[in-house]
């Protein structure tokens, strides 16, 4: 993702070594795990591999919340990329309602703004289609009303 789509990542001191796009793995993991049924937080933490420990000691110091936004991003894309693959390129819009929503309710514990889902989600659309042809059963502006109804449900 440019760094367009999180407030701070133009001005990062650490854009080399950029905490969300490290991190980003992790969040993937932490939604593997959380979608097997393991949704207690320390249980998560604990079902983590080392490498996944390592980064997150590794740049425990530099996370802000919208570093944390960005690999929540980072993580959305890859998991609905992913999807994509395994299912011949052909995306429902539950399945992707239903991927953003364990998401939301994974990352829950750690601290990324989930109302910036709403606000680029356009982006987070754009960013899963640079991955192949995201407009394969689902168009932006569904994306975009998946990614509202989302965030603003509870």
């Amino acid at each position: 993702m440019t760094g367009d789509v999180v407030r701070s990542c133009d001005n990062c001191p650490n854009s080399l070594e950029c905490a969300g796009w490290n991190l980003h793995p992790v969040l993937v993991r932490v939604f593997e795990v959380y979608d097997q049924g393991t949704t207690d937080k320390f249980d998560i933490l604990f079902a983590l591999d080392d490498d996944d420990e390592a980064l997150l000691q590794r740049f425990s110091r530099q996370v802000s919340p919208d570093c944390w936004t960005k690999a929540a991003f980072l993580g959305i894309a890859h998991l609905i990329s992913r999807m994509r693959k395994r299912s011949a390129g052909s995306l429902s819009e539950s399945e992707v309602l239903q991927t953003v929503r364990t998401a939301r309710d994974a990352f829950e514990r750690f601290p990324w703004r989930l109302t910036d889902l709403v606000e680029h989600a356009p982006e987070l659309y754009q960013e899963i289609a640079s991955d192949g042809d995201a407009g394969d059963g689902i168009s932006k502006r569904r994306f975009v009303s998946i990614c509202r109804e989302v965030a603003f449900e509870r």
